[in-house]
């Protein structure tokens, strides 16, 4: 069963880096997702009412690969894998395996855009002033 959490202005909900464990939906307020270095800011995203972030969990997403911190005060919807594949598992075969193939593309996806998202975050950090 999935539970809420809330989170304070300013909290961080998700760093960089750190393992990959839960999704979650934001069910009241919103998120800022960035990546930072030394001073830098770079901002990838504001996320609002029923966006789900932290997705490579339920995927097997080694480590979450930007900060997300609350925007407001905000209350959030955790999915653990085990109820994402409790779910995934009661679909019919057919739904599953496109589950599957979408998942498998929205890797190979994300790893491109990691690629391209870090060089050009290094190239904005790294530009002499």
């Amino acid at each position: 069963m999935s539970a809420t959490k809330t989170f304070k202005d300013g909290e961080m909900i998700i760093t960089q880096g750190d393992e990959a464990t839960h999704a979650y939906m934001i069910l009241s307020g919103a998120v800022h997702v960035y990546l930072e270095k030394d001073s830098k800011t770079v901002t990838l995203a504001n996320l609002e009412i029923g966006a789900i972030f932290g997705e490579s969990a339920l995927f097997g997403g080694d480590a979450y690969g930007a900060n997300i911190a609350a925007k407001g005060d905000i209350e959030l919807l955790v999915i653990t894998t085990a109820d994402f594949e409790s779910k995934k598992q009661a679909c019919d075969p057919m739904i599953q395996e496109i589950i599957r193939m979408l998942i498998e593309r929205q890797r190979k996806t994300n790893d491109i855009l990691l690629k391209r998202e870090t060089q050009e975050f290094m190239d904005l950090v790294f530009v002499e002033t």
